[in-house]
């Protein structure tokens, strides 16, 4: 069995046994794994308080080719999950982006950008207040790097821009904005005008400044009303697309206002 050293971030974890732990954790270098921390239940020695969910570590582990789950020898604390546990809004926030990562990547394909974006995400959850902005922002980030982003500026039919007034129309079987001309022939859903061009700012804006950048404005209420509507929009277009719903989605709708 080799020997593997990387940085990881703990994504879940459950009891197994009487001592173990299974555990499962996006790695730097090899992407997503899961791993047994034989007397991980227990063991002070090797793992204390390293292997807790959200927790970002220095991590060794065996793999034996063939085998579903590698053998956890030992974990380095780099950033605890402390302030994460100070609030339940805290704790559903990153549950979802943790929760997020897990249901969309398959085991051992590599994804450095996107370990980036949730070391991120958990590190502004420890010491930020999270608007539905916030949250968003993150979560497009991660759709990004996991090639899934929606269209909000063009057309995904005809390819032409869509003006912000027109941009009304959203077909979550083509994944994208949809102009008044195409519309007619493409199932869609209607949504207030504004809303699109306001996501779209969200996406393209510079890392550290999404949260704030569509903060302003108006779309059928202003902030309430687009946090509702992005919402729906959101969660149909991943249930469509990618078959997964997210438990952490129900709870995180009662505290991400």
């Amino acid at each position: 069995m080799a020997l593997h050293k990387d940085q990881a971030i703990i994504l879940s974890s459950r009891v197994f046994g009487e001592s173990d732990r299974i555990i499962r954790f996006l790695t730097l270098g090899s992407g997503k794994l899961s791993g047994i921390a034989k007397g991980g239940k227990k063991s002070q020695k090797r793992f204390m308080n390293t292997l807790e969910l959200f927790n970002r570590v220095n991590i060794e582990y065996f793999e034996k080719p063939g085998a579903g789950l590698v053998r956890i020898e030992n974990a380095d604390l780099l950033a605890a999950n402390a302030g994460i546990e100070s609030s339940f809004k805290k704790m559903c926030i990153a549950s979802f982006f943790a929760e997020f990562v897990d249901k969309l990547t398959r085991e051992k394909e590599r994804n450095e950008p996107l370990f980036g974006v949730l070391r991120d995400g958990l590190e502004s959850v420890k010491t930020l207040e999270f608007s539905y902005f916030r949250i968003l922002y993150y979560q497009f980030r991660m759709l990004h790097h996991l090639g899934y982003m929606p269209n909000f500026r063009t057309c995904i039919q005809c390819g032409k821009d869509v003006p912000a007034d027109d941009a009304t129309s959203f077909s979550n079987e083509r994944g994208g904005v949809v102009c008044p001309s195409c519309a007619r022939s493409l199932p869609h859903r209607a949504y207030p005008p504004g809303l699109f061009a306001r996501l779209a700012a969200l996406t393209e804006a510079p890392d550290g400044e999404g949260a704030d950048c569509c903060a302003g404005g108006s779309a059928e209420g202003g902030a309430i009303g687009f946090e509702r509507h992005a919402r729906e929009l959101m969660e149909a277009f991943t249930y469509y697309h990618l078959n997964v719903e997210f438990k952490s989605y129900r709870l995180l709708r009662g505290v991400a206002d």
